[in-house]
């Protein structure tokens, strides 16, 4: 306590030193507690799935796809033959109109084998998840609510549990509200059993209709390594019974992958890359801090020649300056906590756009016990570098003016390292920036082919039961096609419009999830 008194007192006569240092040590504690905050939310932390250590995904590459999903018939042949594999689960997500509850509304739905949750370990936040038959052809429709959903546009109604809503022309049961989840692997709004979609009815039992994705839980003992080797064996076997569905041009295979690895594998470079930059700009606020320390200890060196000649050893004074050290470095952290915590916000945006796990980025005890142990240290190894230093004898220190600061040629020689090392991290730093800034000016300058002044776009999704079978005939023409050729003709008079198309997608916009590849013979 009488150190911590004796260091506020001291602080306190150089406002300017103080300010300054705090400042510094505050900017480099904070960019390391941001970096990390994501790193800990996304990279470190478990998935919110009771079995996240055994959950993987299942993939089928293609020659122009990383992953070409799979067949109905498909999956149900890998959930019968695959021995590692204790459990598979289908998921594909579709838009349909909601009806019940207000204004009709488009929902993103997850469309789900009917033990998909039990899999992954969810248990709902109300009522009941899918119980089994239930995805069955058939079967009465039911739904299950995401939580953003219930909340937002539900208003957290507790008695929604048995509520009905009417969609795709049929009536649809609440049975549950699920927990707050990652978007993953789509933002849906609900989900509902497989046997319900009727788009999926249209190829369940077509070979080549790969639709839906596959995700599994590893059997008790068993690696990544031995489910993709089973898995192989059993697309082997797939592809010597049903050459048809298999061309060879396509060249599908058969890939496991864990799925915190799917989750983290597009924010890994990034974050990485965040924390370095991070640790470099913690650096520079270190050696910045350790000169100031060193320049005011060399105007101290009357003040410890006395203490020295009064009998203070090397510990006592090193304990002295660390105790100033770290009341700076500590208040400087707390700041750069503050700092981090404020930009949660841009931190949670910027995850978005690489991980469904943004919304887990936060300042849990985790990061603050980094924080707090980032600055420690920050606050120690200041505190050693006067330490460095050769020491005067205790008569010509005494001798010297109160004011006056002796210089020595090492002294110097210190001080100019500490600053080189400044300017050599910053230039690093710069030079990384300056080619960031760069690549993503020649990113926005790109030339996409088309010309985007004065063009808007709009999503329209048809009833899927209503327009199912495109065969059937209204005034003479299909279904769908009446309906297009009625919204160009209706759109096209519209005031400053100048002309009007419709596509199944929009140029370079790769969310598009039925991409149909085709091949050109020869």
């Amino acid at each position: 306590m009488q150190d911590l008194r004796f260091a506020l007192r001291t602080l306190g006569k150089t406002p300017a030193f103080t300010a300054l240092a705090i400042v510094t040590i505050a900017l480099g504690v904070g960019a390391n507690t941001a970096a990390f905050s994501m790193v800990r939310g996304v990279l470190l932390r478990r998935l919110p799935y009771a079995a996240d250590a055994r959950l993987v995904r299942i993939k089928q590459p293609s020659a122009n796809a990383p992953d070409s999903r799979f067949s109905v018939l498909e999956i149900a042949d890998f959930r019968s033959q695959t021995k590692s594999l204790a459990r598979t689960a289908e998921y594909h997500s579709m838009p349909f109109q909601l009806f019940g509850k207000g204004e009709p509304q488009r929902v993103q739905t997850g469309v789900v084998s009917d033990d998909y949750f039990d899999m992954l370990g969810v248990k709902p936040l109300l009522g009941r998840t899918f119980r089994p038959g239930e995805e069955k052809v058939g079967a009465p429709p039911v739904v299950l609510l995401s939580y953003g959903f219930w909340m937002d546009k539900l208003g957290g109604d507790p008695k929604i549990v048995g509520t009905t809503f009417t969609m795709n022309d049929k009536v649809h049961t609440v049975v549950g509200v699920l927990p707050p989840l990652p978007p993953y692997p789509d933002a849906n709004d609900i989900w509902m059993p497989a046997g319900a979609c009727p788009f999926r009815a249209q190829i369940l039992d077509n070979r080549r209709g790969r639709l839906v994705q596959q995700f599994g839980l590893l059997a008790p003992g068993a690696s990544v390594a031995r489910a993709t080797t089973d898995v192989a064996t059993v697309s082997a076997r797939l592809h010597a019974q049903y050459p048809e569905a298999y061309p060879k041009a396509r060249k599908l295979t058969t890939q496991v992958v864990s799925l915190h690895q799917e989750l983290t594998a597009q924010s890994r470079p990034l974050f990485f890359t965040l924390l370095a930059a991070a640790c470099f700009v913690l650096l520079i606020a270190l050696t910045n801090f350790a000169n100031l320390t060193l320049a005011r200890q060399l105007r101290r060196q009357r003040e410890v020649a006395l203490r020295e000649a009064l009998g203070a050893g090397a510990g006592r004074l090193f304990r002295q300056l660390a105790t100033e050290s770290l009341c700076v470095s500590l208040t400087g952290g707390a700041l750069g906590v503050a700092i981090a915590y404020s930009g949660l916000g841009l931190l949670r945006s910027l995850a978005t756009r690489v991980t469904p796990r943004a919304a887990e980025i936060s300042i849990d005890p985790v990061v603050l016990t980094f924080a707090l142990t980032v600055s420690v240290i920050v606050g120690l190894l200041a505190a050693l570098v006067p330490l460095a230093r050769p020491r005067m004898s205790v008569s010509g220190a005494l001798r010297a003016g109160t004011t006056m600061t002796m210089l020595s040629r090492h002294d110097g020689r210190l001080r100019n390292l500490l600053v080189g090392a400044q300017v050599a991290i910053a230039f690093v730093l710069l030079v990384g920036a300056g080619l960031m800034v760069r690549s993503l000016v020649r990113l926005q300058a790109v030339d996409g082919g088309y010309v985007t002044t004065n063009v808007i776009s709009a999503r329209v999704d048809l009833d899927w039961t209503r327009y199912a079978n495109p065969s059937v005939a209204t005034n003479q023409a299909p279904l769908v096609i009446n309906f297009d050729d009625r919204l160009l003709a209706r759109l096209g008079t519209q005031p400053g419009v100048q002309s009007v198309a419709l596509a199944s997608n929009i140029p370079l916009n790769r969310n598009q999830p039925f991409q149909v590849p085709f091949q050109i013979r020869g």
